[in-house]
């Protein structure tokens, strides 16, 4: 046994981009480095909205862990979990277990000299394809510029975030049906705004329409939009546990799913989420918007499901910074390659 002596959290918020990071230290002196999530963007406070999630590990998850075994990663987080039920099983308790569940398992992987995916039985493909995902930009010209970016340095696919569909329609028709483009609307229309949108999206011919709805955990909407249009539709990245994923794909809606590794718990969830992803026959297509342990934990899980079928790799002007010092993964002719580097492989900050 080699007991968690310390946990500590950083808001790292001297980029533009904040990350929440957690650090476990053994009593060896060995790190893990994982992330929580970072909270509902806040230009006049960067880092304010995540002072709650950090306080859900600070006050209540360190407590409990100190002392205990490291390696006892499923164990605790069980635990955890157990005793936190009445804290909530959603929202910023599991946001909070997610920051030290990732710093828990790079731990291990760092301390055994192996990459976490080895930990979860090892990659299954030697490659995923990326989409390069842009913030939201509004401006055709900017839009063309950044896509011309991504495809130069090997991008297949890209993401929006944009509400006027024709912004997606002036890339069609820039850019030609090679181009794969997905589009995320953030859960901003109601369900008859978001059936227009999404039957003009299908015109364009957009691999998938991602969180068509407001509220986004309405499921009934949700089923509603991609009854009533022809292109895909994607969803995920609001749910929390697995009661949350087997309800949402028994509505049969989502084509593509994508859980977000910093609010389900970590990746000793996301292993029984790769799990409900295969029994629905739904393609894994984890979220992830920041460049840290949340995008490098993200590779690691999809390396070891055989639904993976995306990675969402984020991508941002060359002016705009991730507060967390890392690049980005391998790639190779639009592919995501395995980590070879130990823990989940991002090194340190």
């Amino acid at each position: 046994m080699v007991a968690i002596e310390q946990i500590t959290t950083e808001v790292m918020k001297d980029k533009a981009l904040v990350n929440v990071i957690v650090r476990v230290r053994d009593a060896d002196g060995m790190e893990g480095v994982g992330e929580a999530w970072w909270g509902i963007p806040d230009r006049d406070h960067p880092g304010r909205s995540a002072s709650p999630i950090v306080a859900v590990i600070d006050d209540l998850l360190a407590p409990k862990l100190i002392g205990r075994d490291a390696d006892s990663i499923e164990r605790l987080w069980y635990e955890l979990w157990d005793w936190g039920y009445r804290y909530a099983d959603q929202g910023i308790f599991q946001m909070g277990m997610s920051g030290v569940d990732l710093a828990l398992w790079d731990l291990k992987g760092k301390r055994l000299g192996v990459p976490v995916a080895a930990l979860l039985g090892g990659p299954i493909s030697d490659g995923i394809p990326g989409y390069a995902s842009f913030p939201p930009l509004r401006e055709p010209e900017l839009l063309k510029s950044e896509t011309a970016r991504a495809i130069e340095a090997g991008f297949t696919a890209i993401k929006l975030h944009e509400l006027d569909p024709e912004l997606t329609a002036a890339l069609r028709a820039e850019f030609g049906d090679e181009l794969k483009i997905m589009v995320d609307v953030n859960g901003h229309f109601d369900p008859i705004e978001a059936i227009e949108h999404g039957r003009r999206l299908s015109e364009l011919g957009v691999t998938w329409f991602e969180e068509p709805v407001r509220p986004m955990r309405d499921h009934a909407a949700i089923t509603r939009v991609g009854d009533a249009i022809a292109c895909d539709l994607a969803g995920g990245e609001n749910e929390y546990v697995l009661e949350d994923f087997d309800r949402l794909l028994s509505t049969g809606a989502l084509a593509y799913l994508q859980p977000e590794v910093t609010k389900i718990g970590g990746l000793t969830a996301a292993r029984r989420i790769s799990a409900l992803a295969e029994l629905y026959n739904v393609a894994l297509c984890p979220h992830n918007f920041r460049l840290g342990p949340a995008l490098y934990a993200s590779v690691q899980w999809a390396f070891t499901s055989p639904a993976s079928e995306w990675l969402e790799i984020p991508w941002v002007s060359p002016d705009v910074e991730f507060s967390f010092p890392v690049s980005l993964p391998p790639m190779r002719d639009g592919l995501v390659l395995p980590i070879e580097g130990p823990g989940l492989g991002c090194g340190e900050a």
